[in-house]
């Protein structure tokens, strides 16, 4: 892998620093593939639209009616092209995330002007599955007890506003 992604609201960045994420770290995080980083400009909150990849193929699940407009309708940013070879995997609990723990230098930048449309676009080209709510795919239980989990969890850290979302 030559490249990874990363998203972000702000257009015409010319490097990306390191910032203190939920895990604690200062990070530059991308992703492997550009659809997968596009993912990440809209609201992506797993109680919103939850995000998972199978075989390589990025999904997006909608948590309520209407989750997809909700998180990405109107929403304009870039998704920027970086060298990959100071991002590291197995971070972070999620295996897709990658990170970095300095300044990274644009290589490129992809300017999306709306984020829905550009995911509906991918989902017509077969490089996004979008499971529109109540449709669920088979590694997701049906009764949302995975949220539960994850928002006690999430609920457990300093300064955690989960509850209040």
């Amino acid at each position: 892998m030559d490249y990874v992604y990363h998203a972000s609201e702000i257009s015409g960045l010319t490097k990306l620093e390191p910032r203190v994420s939920t895990h604690g770290e200062s990070w530059v995080y991308a992703m492997e593939k550009s659809e997968y980083a596009l993912m990440f400009l809209g609201n992506h909150s797993d109680l919103i639209n939850q995000i998972g990849f199978v075989d390589g193929v990025a999904q997006i699940v909608e948590r309520f009616p209407g989750a997809l407009e909700y998180g990405y309708k109107d929403v304009v940013g870039s998704v920027y092209k970086l060298d990959a070879k100071d991002f590291k995997a197995g971070m972070t609990s999620f295996n897709a995330e990658l990170v970095c723990d300095h300044v990274c230098a644009v290589q490129e930048e992809i300017e999306i002007q709306n984020a829905l449309e550009r995911i509906l676009e991918l989902e017509s080209d077969g490089r996004i599955i979008i499971y529109r709510y109540p449709s669920l795919p088979a590694w997701m239980p049906n009764d949302k007890s995975d949220l539960i989990e994850k928002v006690v969890r999430w609920a457990q850290k300093p300064g955690s506003t989960i509850l209040k979302r």
